[in-house]
């Protein structure tokens, strides 16, 4: 099915044409005369939004668009698509295993570095926090040969 939708909405344009279709679902029930769906797109610059519609008696009662956060993206997923991991992994990065317990750390840095970080996360359609444990494990990651990196050697994602 091809979906056409443009939708403005806090003076930004949603639009199925011209962004990418990430994953969705179907809700048919053709007895009860309805079809349904949700999809999660993804725009050319970063910003998820999810299309909804329903269609009654084959006449469109309902589009619309929700704009999403990059968590409310990842947490739709996780609901609707949990056995694609490599999907959402490569949206969001590498999740924590289970029972891998986490603390709050409190980090002072400049400003100017923090705005630069969030910019950055940003453009990764991250969160800042979730952009910057990233970047920490990738860090922390041993060589493909198992080996420890040398402490003086840094890797940015």
């Amino acid at each position: 099915m091809a979906i056409k939708c443009k939708r403005i909405i806090d003076g930004k344009t949603y639009n199925t044409e011209t962004a990418t279709q990430i994953a969705g679902r179907d809700n048919d029930d053709h007895d009860a005369g309805y079809e349904s769906g949700e999809y999660l797109y993804l725009t050319r610059f970063g910003a998820f939004f999810l299309f909804s519609f329903l269609e009654w008696h084959g006449e469109d009662d309902f589009e619309k668009i929700t704009p999403l956060t990059p968590e409310q993206a990842r947490e739709w997923l996780e609901q609707n698509q949990a056995y694609d991991v490599e999907l959402i992994e490569r949206l969001f990065g590498e999740m924590p295993e289970a029972g891998s317990g986490e603390i709050k750390f409190t980090l002072r840095l400049p400003e100017s570095l923090r705005d630069r970080l969030a910019e950055r996360a940003k453009a990764n359609s991250q969160s800042l926090n979730a952009w910057m444990v990233r970047c920490l494990e990738g860090c922390a990651a041993p060589d493909s040969d198992g080996s420890p990196k040398p402490k003086n050697r840094f890797r940015f994602i």
